[in-house]
């Protein structure tokens, strides 16, 4: 069967299993705190994407609209009769029952 290891996060040294502590950290001359990961949060951006020229405020809404949707107005889509119908019947509903609770 082979012995299991596992590797010391402070120095990189390969130890067995059971083994408690390791002998290269735990020697006093030698203790090396490990480095921290960087973490890395939300607001913060690499640097690759440091001068990238992007618009200013200059940048004109109503053009990009149209350059990317055309000229046509936007199509209203009609409510279907049915919808309409669900509607009345739910505020007769609820204008029932409140007149019942009060």
């Amino acid at each position: 069967m082979a012995e299991e290891k596992w590797i010391c996060p402070g120095c990189g040294a390969e130890l067995r299993v059971g083994v408690k502590g390791c002998p290269t950290c735990s020697k006093p001359s030698r203790r090396r705190k490990p480095k921290a990961a960087k973490v890395r949060r939300s607001w913060e951006q690499e640097a690759a994407h440091d001068g990238l020229d992007l618009p200013d405020d200059d940048f004109d809404y109503d053009d990009f609209v149209k350059r990317e949707f055309g000229k046509a107005p936007h199509r209203r889509v009609p409510i279907r009769w049915y919808w309409w119908l669900t509607a009345v019947v739910l505020l007769v509903l609820m204008a029932w029952a409140g007149g019942r609770l009060f």
